[in-house]
């Protein structure tokens, strides 16, 4: 699994990877990012996802934690494209709204 730094995050994103937000539904009321997917943790874990292997999959969560495990069960079922983002959605610098 590879580190992504969130001065990194806007190149990254223009190419076009799989946002997947991997907190628990009950923790957010909505996608970290418009388009992105939610999946929590634990149906990655348990292999209730469909997701692509030939793009690259950046994983979120609040902290960083969440997505880094995540990663690893996604790294263990064979995926090499994934993407975590360093510190979470925390380290981001707040949107205007």
């Amino acid at each position: 699994m590879k580190t992504l730094k969130p001065t990194e995050l806007e190149a990254f994103l223009a190419g076009d990877p799989l946002v997947v937000d991997v907190r628990p539904a009950e923790l957010t009321g909505q996608p970290a990012f418009p388009g992105a997917l939610r999946i929590p943790v634990q149906d990655i874990q348990n292999s209730l996802h469909n997701l692509p292997q030939d793009r690259p999959i950046l994983l979120l969560c609040e902290r960083g934690l969440m997505s880094e495990l995540a990663g690893l069960y996604l790294e263990a079922a064979g995926y090499t494209q994934v993407y975590n983002l360093e510190g979470g959605l925390r380290k981001l610098p707040k949107r205007a709204g």
